[in-house]
C-alpha cells in the first residue's frame, strides 16, 4: 500500500461542506472535476445544485486562493531603493523590539508609532471586535454554530500578553498596555506627529514646484542659452535648485514631533499597538473568514463592517513608513547632488501617499475588547 499522501478529490471537498451524492453529481456535471474548479463556480450555481447558501459560501472561500499579501507590499517600492532607507519586513521590526530592553526613539519605536498611527487612522483596530459581533450574529440567523475562528478572535481581544515584544523588559507584561495609555500615544500621533509629517512634506512640494518652475519658464529658459552662448555666467538663481536649508530645518522640527510623541512609556505602548495591529493583518489574511459573516470576499466583509481597510493597505504601510524613517534620516545626507536626489525621491513618494487622510480617530475602540459587550 502507497504511503504517498492522499490527494482530496472533488468528491471529499464536497462531503465536508454537507454535499449529498445527488448534489456531487450535480455539481461535477457543471464541468468541475477537481477542486481547484469549484473556485470557478458561483454560490447560484451551488445553490441551485442543493447545497445550503451558508455551505456554498463556505466552500467557495475555502477553495479561493490567499491574498498576495506580501507581493503587494512590495510594489511599487523599487525606485526608491538605494536612495531612501529601506523598510524591515515584520520579523526583523520584531526582533530589533525584543532585543531593544528599553528602548530608545530609534527605528523599530518610529516604524510602530507608524504602524500604529496608520492603523488607528483607518479603523484597522475596530476589526476583531466588530468580527466577533457579526460572526455571532451571522451564526444566530442562519441556525449555525460560531466557527472556531469566533473564539481565536474573542481570546484575542481580551487577553493580550505581549510577551514576544517584552520579553527583554523585565517586569513589563500585558497588564501594563491598558486602554487609557493606547489612547493617550494615538492622541500624541494624531497631534504631534501627522501635522509634522503634513508640515514637512508642504515645503518638499514646494521646493520642488520653484526647482520644476524654473525649467518650464520658457524666458528663463531663452536668457539662460543666451548666456552660455555667450560664455556670460548664468544670473544668480537661474536653473539652480532652490536652498535645501528649509527641508532640513523642517526635518529637524519632525525628528522633535517624534521625541514628544514618546514621552513617558510611549516606546512600550507603541511597540505593543502596532503588534496588534500585525496580528490583525494576519487575521485578515484567512480566506475563509468573509463566509462566516455572509460576505462573498475580503473587500466586501470590510465593507460590511465599516472599515475602510483597502487590499492597498499593506503598500501603504510600506510607503509611509519609509517616507517617516527618510525625513529622520534627511540630516546625514551630503550636501550637493546627492542631496538634490534624494529630496527629489522623497518627493515622488510622498506624492503617493494621502497624507492628508492621516487624521486619527482619537480613540482605538475594540483594541482591548470595550467597544463590544463579550
Amino acid at each position: 500500500m502507497s504511503t504517498a499522501a492522499v490527494v482530496e478529490t472533488i468528491d471529499d471537498k464536497l462531503k465536508e461542506h454537507g454535499a449529498t451524492k445527488a448534489m456531487i453529481d450535480k455539481i461535477k456535471a457543471l464541468g468541475a472535476d477537481t477542486p481547484e474548479d469549484l473556485a470557478s463556480l458561483t454560490e447560484e450555481e451551488l445553490v441551485t445544485a442543493g447545497l445550503k447558501p451558508v455551505k456554498a459560501r463556505k466552500l467557495l472561500a475555502s477553495v479561493q486562493p490567499a491574498p498576495p499579501v506580501a507581493e503587494a507590499a512590495s510594489l511599487g517600492t523599487v525606485a526608491f531603493d538605494g536612495v531612501l532607507p529601506s523598510v524591515p519586513d515584520d520579523s526583523s521590526w520584531l526582533e530589533s523590539l525584543k532585543a531593544g530592553g528599553i528602548l530608545k526613539v530609534e527605528e523599530s519605536t518610529v516604524i510602530s508609532s507608524v504602524r500604529a498611527g496608520l492603523a488607528n487612522s483607518v479603523g484597522l483596530y475596530d476589526v476583531p471586535a466588530k468580527l466577533v459581533k457579526a460572526m455571532e450574529k451571522f451564526a444566530d440567523d442562519n441556525d449555525e454554530q460560531v466557527d472556531p475562528v469566533f473564539f481565536k478572535l474573542r481570546e484575542q481581544l481580551t487577553r493580550r500578553s505581549y510577551a514576544e515584544v517584552f520579553e527583554a523588559i523585565d517586569g513589563l507584561n500585558g497588564n501594563y498596555v491598558t486602554e487609557a495609555r493606547k489612547k493617550q500615544l494615538l492622541d500624541r500621533i494624531d497631534e504631534y506627529l501627522w501635522p509634522a509629517l503634513m508640515d514637512f512634506y508642504n515645503q518638499l512640494k514646494g521646493w520642488q514646484e520653484t526647482w520644476m518652475q524654473q525649467g518650464a519658464n520658457p524666458a528663463m529658459m531663452m536668457a539662460a542659452i543666451a548666456s552660455m552662448g555667450s560664455g556670460a555666467p548664468l544670473p544668480t538663481g537661474m536653473m539652480q535648485p532652490p536652498d535645501t536649508g528649509t527641508l532640513r530645518d523642517y526635518a529637524d522640527a519632525f525628528n522633535d514631533a517624534v521625541n514628544r510623541v514618546f514621552a513617558g512609556t510611549g516606546v512600550q505602548i507603541a511597540a505593543a499597538l502596532a503588534y496588534d495591529a500585525a496580528q490583525i493583518k494576519k487575521t485578515l489574511e484567512d480566506p475563509g473568514l468573509p463566509a462566516l459573516i455572509g460576505a462573498a470576499n475580503r473587500d466586501q466583509m470590510l465593507k460590511q463592517l465599516g472599515v475602510s481597510v483597502s487590499s492597498t493597505y499593506p503598500r501603504l504601510e510600506v510607503n509611509l513608513t519609509r517616507f517617516v524613517l527618510s525625513i529622520m534620516d534627511a540630516k546625514n545626507v551630503p550636501a550637493g547632488n546627492e542631496e538634490l536626489q534624494y529630496f527629489g525621491t522623497l518627493n515622488m513618494l510622498g506624492a503617493q501617499i494621502p497624507l492628508a487622510d492621516l487624521s486619527g480617530r482619537g480613540t482605538a475602540t475594540g483594541i482591548g475588547g470595550n467597544a463590544v459587550e463579550l
